[in-house]
């Protein structure tokens, strides 16, 4: 299989250039806008308190539709910025084994803006209040951290999606039965997503974010992503 992939690379010293042996992949969304070149600017802008790098990155961003103009120019769209074999930090968690998940996994984030609140007008407003067109709104069966609207991954941001995982699972020999498809396979729906501790422990396969952090909400349990995973 022969992907095609836009290298958007990060600043030097954006993330840790040392080959780490990789037996997951972690998928995660941006909660912002389409382009991944936005989310790799700001990643290259971000400090800490002390004005360092931060070093917070994913090797891969896939990019979406505009829900501002319909720009559809970045939709399925792969974007690299770091080679995979390297390692940034991308799950922000607290325990005493968050560096080690972050070094053995490779993250990919699809440009997608989360939950979504509809208004009393009869629209849908994304987290920084911006409206989202209704044909890029799933509404969710039950809701799921909290909201029954999420901004929807289009078709071509699953297809992309898929394309990459298996790459990055033949080449890095991943399971990507295990993990978050296995649970799916198993009949538990939009409880797969929700945290695990076979995540948490770092057993190897596919998560999301939410699976490692009960204050995420990336990804959310939309029938075409779960039926993208159900069947790699």
């Amino acid at each position: 299989m022969s992907l095609t992939i836009k290298n958007i690379p990060l600043k030097k010293g954006e993330y840790y250039e040392a080959e780490i042996a990789k037996d997951t992949i972690v998928i995660h969304h941006t909660a912002g806008g389409h382009r991944p070149d936005w989310t790799i600017a700001g990643w290259n802008g971000d400090r800490t308190a002390n004005d360092e790098q931060l070093r917070v990155a994913t090797a891969y961003i896939i990019g979406g539709i505009s829900t501002y103009d319909n720009d559809v120019s970045w939709d399925g769209v792969i974007c690299n910025c770091f080679p995979d074999q390297y390692w940034a930090h991308h799950l922000g968690l607290t325990t005493s084994n968050n560096a080690a998940l972050n070094k053995k996994s490779i993250a990919i984030e699809i440009c997608n803006y989360g939950p979504l609140k509809l208004s009393f007008d009869g629209k849908y407003y994304n987290y920084v209040n911006k409206p989202v067109p209704e044909e890029m709104v799933v509404k969710l069966e039950t809701p799921f951290k909290g909201y029954q609207y999420y901004h929807r991954y289009t078709d071509k941001q699953l297809s992309a999606l898929k394309d990459l995982l298996l790459d990055l699972g033949t080449r890095y020999n991943i399971d990507l039965k295990s993990g978050l498809p296995a649970l799916l396979n198993e009949g538990k729906g939009a409880e797969a997503f929700l945290q695990h501790p076979d995540a948490i422990e770092g057993k190897p396969g596919l998560w999301t974010h939410t699976n490692v952090r009960k204050d995420k909400s990336d990804c959310s349990p939309q029938d075409n992503l779960i039926a993208m995973l159900k069947g790699l």
